[in-house]
């Protein structure tokens, strides 16, 4: 059941003093939060992705669209919500629920847990691909 009103923590901010919620260790709070939300920037969905939060995601507009082709795989894969821009105070209720509808686990997918090995994998295939186009 979804709450009838949210309660908000923000971590973080821009620099100033009137936005300035700076925190030496947020993974408390990430944990504990019902609902993420958050850039699409690859340390920020990492953390959310390690705590298995549902998210809602917002990409920041950056020169080559990163976030936004991010946020658009991760949104057509079912692991978060995904909306274009900051959404109106009215909007929130449904992009929140939307979150917690998709849960979290779907992040197991983005974090399969065999990163290092599937390094190994392609250094040795492109470092033998290298060494074959040399001869």
């Amino acid at each position: 059941m979804l709450p009838t009103k949210w309660e908000w923590q923000q971590l973080g901010g821009d620099g100033t003093a009137a936005v300035d919620n700076w925190v030496d260790d947020p993974w408390p709070a990430l944990c504990a939060a019902d609902v993420v939300i958050t850039h699409a920037g690859q340390n920020a969905l990492a953390e959310v992705a390690a705590a298995g939060r549902p998210a809602v995601v917002v990409p920041q507009p950056r020169p080559h669209h990163e976030q936004r082709r991010t946020a658009e795989a991760l949104a057509a894969a079912g692991v978060v919500h995904t909306v274009p821009a900051w959404p109106d105070p009215a909007d929130w209720p449904a992009a929140l629920g939307r979150a917690c509808a998709l849960g979290g686990s779907g992040w197991a997918r983005w974090r399969p847990g065999n990163a290092a090995a599937r390094a190994v994998e392609v250094i040795t295939a492109v470092s033998a691909a290298g060494r074959r186009t040399r001869r």
